[in-house]
């Protein structure tokens, strides 16, 4: 004869379970959803439409200034002060000198803020910024001259 209680017990052992599986296999779902939005890619002249969002800015980098207490910053859409959008890298955050970027066409990930009145993405990794291959390396492969024109 089993004690008094160890029914009710034995319940509540199977709820508790199947209540760990049920949060385990949300938190799995929420991962997989999470990987599967990839931040939308925009210009410079819409990021400040994207604030609290986290996006990728495609751009030119019009200027680039580290700072005397050693932050640099990226900015895209003009130099300083008539940028539109603009990367703040605080060197608390980077030990090494960071790389020159100034005229060179770039994506950007992150969170987008407000600066000043202007959108800004704080990078706090150099995996960030992704430099794209410059345009005479993208264009169309050469004919094969062993192949007939139409």
């Amino acid at each position: 004869m089993r004690p008094k209680g160890a029914k009710y017990r034995f319940i509540l052992k199977g709820r508790m379970i199947r209540l760990l599986v049920l949060f385990i296999g949300l938190g799995c779902a929420g991962l997989l959803a999470e990987e599967a939005v990839a931040p939308i890619i925009i210009t410079p002249s819409e990021v400040a439409a994207q604030v609290g969002k986290v996006v990728t800015v495609r751009g030119k980098v019009e200027g680039q200034k580290t700072s005397k207490s050693g932050h640099t910053y990226l900015n895209f859409g003009g130099r300083y002060p008539n940028h539109v959008f603009s990367c703040y890298l605080s060197a608390k955050n980077f030990l090494e000198p960071i790389p020159s970027f100034e005229g060179k066409e770039v994506e950007v990930t992150g969170l987008v803020t407000m600066y000043q009145d202007k959108p800004q993405i704080d990078v706090s990794a150099l995996s960030q910024i992704r430099v794209l291959e410059e345009e005479g390396s993208q264009g169309s492969p050469a004919k094969n001259p062993a192949e007939p024109s139409s």
